[in-house]
């Protein structure tokens, strides 16, 4: 009797694993992707009051490296087992949207202000990389202060 349905090798291809485990460099593009995603939708606030900010190419320039630097930080954060970035939930979705929102904003102004006071596109690019990166690493440890804080204070649970 005939076997009616798929062949053996559509068989054999829907049997296996359905998702595989990313490693190395794969795994850093994904969580780079999702740094990215993280910094744009928390810090829209920002990106979106930047549309309409004077001195518009400095600051412009110095958002977008703020904007890439903290991307590329928190997606090797998150691939490197030594650093523990915290996982999203309800109590800190509206820290982080604070948080990348200040981080995004100081950078820029950071940047924009070397630039336009010392005329150094290079300092621009220095200063905001510095403050995404310095934010970056004063992330864990603020949401770790967050968690210490009395059970009164403490929302979203």
């Amino acid at each position: 009797m005939r076997r009616r349905g798929t062949d053996g090798s559509t068989e054999r291809r829907k049997a296996g694993p359905r998702a595989t485990r990313k490693d190395g460099s794969e795994r850093w593009v994904e969580t780079v992707f999702f740094g990215l995603a993280e910094v744009v939708t928390f810090g829209f606030p920002t990106l979106l009051a930047l549309l309409d900010a004077p001195f518009n190419a400095e600051l412009k320039f110095a958002a977008l490296v703020a904007v890439t630097t903290l991307s590329l930080a928190i997606g090797t954060a998150r691939w490197s087992e030594s650093f523990d970035w915290p996982p999203l939930s309800y109590g800190t979705a509206l820290v982080r949207i604070v948080y990348h929102s200040l981080a995004i904003a100081l950078a820029a102004v950071g940047g924009a202000a070397i630039d336009v006071l010392a005329g150094s596109t290079l300092g621009s690019l220095a200063v905001a990389a510095l403050l995404s990166i310095g934010a970056i690493r004063l992330f864990p440890r603020l949401i770790a202060a967050l968690d210490r804080l009395p059970p009164w204070w403490q929302w979203g649970q």
